[in-house]
């Protein structure tokens, strides 16, 4: 995968492209120094995490690129290659990933979520499935899975790619829906400030300037001016309107990149842009 500087995410985290086992990844990612009693036991921890990140992506057909830690090693999460790429108009390439996560320190449950990563901007969307999300009790299985837990990263990723590629059929669709200035400026607003989005009788400029809060302001120059919006596939659309969101929440919004990755894939930002898909399809409608 391609990434927008040096290491993934901002330097959030770390390149794994080649195939390294568990230990090569924690010492990769600087998780293998245990200075304390409490240290050793977290150490430990991270590690059969990691084994299980391992295990399931290997079973699961999925290919780990990127391990990263956020908030001092509170959450580890790994980004898989899940070979399920599609591409729209103008050469817009997206890459459907399985992203595995734990937020406790224990580490007794490991999460797992879908989305796209798309190439001309390097941000993502979440994408919904029908499969499960949290496995408990993974230390019990991270040195060597079973038959059930091996035929349960079978399963999920089977049902992430087919999630995937009901979403590769929505995108299409958003591709192809054409929006005016208004229609987008007005888009932003009921993404970013709803309330205020209901009290705005048009979208002038002089509305724009008094009521625009400044997520909201560098949201509407996005449409345009974000990378890869100048594709085909984005030129004014309400698919362009989604990554421009997407673009701001993964790359803008947050005092800084640790802070940033949390909100878009774990906290609150993650529903941002989850509201601005919805919106989108609505149009549709």
């Amino acid at each position: 995968m391609q990434w927008t500087n040096e290491s993934p995410w901002h330097g959030t985290g770390v390149d794994i492209e080649t195939n390294l086992s568990p230990r090569e990844i924690m010492i990769r990612a600087d998780l293998d120094q245990p200075l304390s009693k409490n240290k050793k036991l977290k150490s430990r921890a991270n590690d059969k995490a990691v084994r299980f990140f391992k295990a399931f992506a290997d079973f699961g057909k999925a290919r780990l690129v990127a391990f990263g830690n956020l908030e001092e090693e509170s959450i580890l999460w790994a980004l898989t290659d899940l070979d399920a790429d599609f591409t729209l108009p103008g050469g817009d390439t997206l890459k459907g990933c399985l992203l595995l996560y734990s937020k406790n320190d224990k580490r007794e449950k490991v999460q797992v979520q879908f989305m796209t990563l798309r190439v001309a901007c390097n941000s993502t969307l979440p994408v919904p499935f029908k499969g499960r999300a949290i496995f408990s009790n993974i230390l019990l299985d991270a040195l060597k899975f079973d038959e059930v837990m091996t035929q349960k990263a079978v399963d999920t990723c089977a049902l992430g790619r087919e999630a995937i590629a009901a979403f590769a059929v929505s995108a299409g669709r958003l591709a192809e829906y054409k929006v005016d200035d208004e229609t987008a400026i007005r888009f932003m607003f009921d993404v970013f400030q709803p309330e205020d989005s209901l009290q705005l009788s048009s979208i002038s400029e002089t509305e724009i300037v008094e009521k625009a809060e400044d997520k909201t302001k560098k949201a509407i120059a996005a449409i345009k001016n974000a990378p890869g919006q100048e594709l085909e596939s984005a030129q004014m659309t309400a698919w362009g309107l989604v990554n421009a969101v997407a673009y701001i929440v993964d790359h803008h919004m947050g005092k800084n990149p640790d802070f940033r990755l949390r909100q878009a894939w774990f906290a609150f930002n993650a529903t941002v842009k989850k509201r601005a898909l919805d919106l989108a399809l609505g149009l549709l409608k």
